[in-house]
């Protein structure tokens, strides 16, 4: 269980910031589709060459409902969602909307995965986050009603999170079938491929070449958090003992760091009182999560004194 817990709070930071490096690479005259196809086939493809082994294309056949699985929905659906999401808010909102991934995942797991349910506290906990995203829901970047874009690219982002959390609940009931590495690699260039075409029939062709150096730097970046990232995340849910609720949880790291990353990196983009708010309920809930009996056996005792 610790094991899983250290490579998913790695993966966590990893993806924590993310969502700044995905708003410069498009800020370059770039649509999601082309962008999300060119670094997830890129990772595919380096992956695939640490990972080649004898008796690959059978495995794939053999565990093929996982791996379309994975392609179909963790890949192509929730990729395609979030990648238009968070060009359709700022990138602090997107963060800590993302932030909301642990808890979704926590409801997903209930009412999905064959031994994870949940107790009050984890039920007080999903209320408090709940509390979170209204505040955040409420405000753009600027402290401004969010408009029907911005409404838009939260409802994209939360479906992203479902997507993924389901995909997430599938890898973790198969734990030790497949190599966690090898299961990346094939996730990410089927899927980066089968986003690419799609991206190519509805956005156009957007040629990658000539770019700015920020472009290239955004892409390397990416490519860089996909390859370990994934990876991790993969060995954290296969860890003996892992339950998905307990491993997402980590996730909230991704609210605090990606925010301020964004409030640092991108321009117009800043701290107002809703988000910073929103941040903090939010994160708050973990502490109720993992503390919740530890608070309840608390509040017994001084009862039982009282």
């Amino acid at each position: 269980m610790k094991k899983g817990l250290f490579y998913a709070i790695l993966a966590s930071i990893l993806w924590a910031i993310v969502n700044p490096f995905i708003k410069q690479g498009l800020s370059y005259d770039f649509t999601p589709m082309n962008f999300a196809g060119i670094r997830f086939t890129t990772v595919g493809i380096i992956l695939f060459a640490y990972t080649w082994h004898k008796g690959m294309w059978r495995e794939i056949r053999q565990h093929s409902k996982l791996f379309l699985n994975l392609i179909l929905i963790n890949m192509f659906m929730g990729y395609t969602a979030f990648y238009f999401g968070v060009d359709f808010v700022s990138g602090a909102i997107s963060s800590i909307i993302m932030g909301m991934t642990p808890l979704i995942n926590v409801l997903l797991a209930h009412l999905l995965a064959s031994n994870d349910k949940l107790n009050t506290h984890k039920i007080i906990s999903l209320i408090v986050s709940l509390i979170g995203l209204f505040l955040i829901i409420g405000m753009g970047s600027n402290g401004a009603p969010l408009d029907w874009k911005g409404i838009t690219g939260i409802v994209l982002l939360l479906l992203s999170i479902i997507f993924q959390g389901y995909s997430a609940i599938s890898v973790s009931e198969d734990k030790g079938k497949v190599n966690p590495i090898f299961l990346n690699a094939v996730q990410m260039f089927f899927g980066g491929l089968l986003i690419y075409m799609v991206g190519l029939g509805t956005e156009g062709y957007h040629s990658f070449i000539g770019k700015p150096g920020g472009f290239y730097a955004s892409l390397a970046i990416l490519v860089f958090i996909s390859v370990f990232a994934f990876s991790f995340w993969f060995i954290a849910l296969q860890s003996k003992g892992a339950k998905v609720s307990d491993i997402n949880m980590c996730r909230l790291i991704n609210p605090i760091l990606g925010a301020v990353l964004s409030w640092i990196m991108l321009p117009d983009e800043y701290p107002t009182f809703s988000t910073v708010a929103g941040m903090v309920v939010i994160v708050s809930s973990l502490i109720i999560y993992f503390k919740g009996t530890e608070i309840s056996e608390w509040f017994k005792k001084t009862k039982a004194g009282a």
